[in-house]
């Protein structure tokens, strides 16, 4: 992960196919964390206006390693679905290792200088 003090509103989605339309069809603020079968994909990019850089990151019990960074605004919808499925089928290599992240539930982390 680029940002490593960055904290992120990590809000449950149901479905691979509702994950790679949020990532494919949307621009989020740099504070925006997806979670999937636990795994988080987390917003990573420099700007908003910028490419959308997700970080991939894999809950193993207490510990958070990050597999993959993706940037999804240079895929189509099609390959952001299969390289989701493919995550969650443990298909990928660990490219990054553990990482110490600071993590919100929307409720919780409300608004931050990231979200306006």
């Amino acid at each position: 992960m680029f940002h490593k003090k960055r904290t992120w509103s990590v809000a449950p989605v149901v479905s691979p196919e509702e994950l790679a339309e949020k990532l494919i069809e949307h621009t989020w603020t740099l504070c925006t964390g997806f979670e999937l079968q636990g795994w988080l994909f987390l917003n990573d990019a420099l700007s908003e206006d910028g490419a959308q850089e997700y970080g991939v990151i894999q809950r193993q019990g207490d510990k958070l390693i990050q597999v993959e960074s993706v940037t999804f605004s240079w895929i189509t919808l099609d390959k952001a679905l299969a390289f989701i499925r493919e995550t969650l089928e443990g298909k990928l290599e660990v490219m990054y290792g553990e990482v110490k992240l600071k993590l919100e539930t929307p409720e919780t982390h409300g608004t931050c200088p990231f979200c306006a």
